[in-house]
């Protein structure tokens, strides 16, 4: 598990456990219509669930965050639209709640899920 420094003061040190960033990734995707699942997980299976540290590859410099992440997204959604949708709704929930820049959100829709 990392923990990445983010702001030295004169009370002390902030930091961020991977696993809070991932789970604010989570969080965003599961905001996102269209997303379905994360690829190599049942398709769905971010919905409602409390733990994401699987399903992400996050890396922090500095204040800088880069996030690269892989959906299932459904059929019949512009796929574009949808990767765009992500890409903001990580931006945003990272950046709201921390102290830390979103460089760069890398979407790969990975799969389609069928199921009506």
């Amino acid at each position: 598990m990392k923990v990445y420094p983010s702001e030295k003061n004169n009370m002390g040190t902030i930091r961020y456990n991977e696993d809070v960033l991932k789970t604010m990734v989570g969080i965003a995707l599961s905001q996102v219509e269209g997303v379905a699942g994360v690829e190599g997980r049942v398709t769905g299976s971010i919905l409602g669930r409390k733990n994401y540290s699987y399903i992400h590859k996050i890396t922090v410099e500095e204040k800088k965050v880069i996030v690269d992440v892989s959906i299932v997204a459904k059929y019949g959604m512009l796929l574009r639209e949808c990767a765009q949708t992500v890409q903001q709704k990580i931006k945003e929930n990272i950046e709201e709640m921390t102290d830390l820049y979103v460089a760069a959100v890398n979407v790969t829709v990975a799969s389609l899920d069928l199921q009506e």
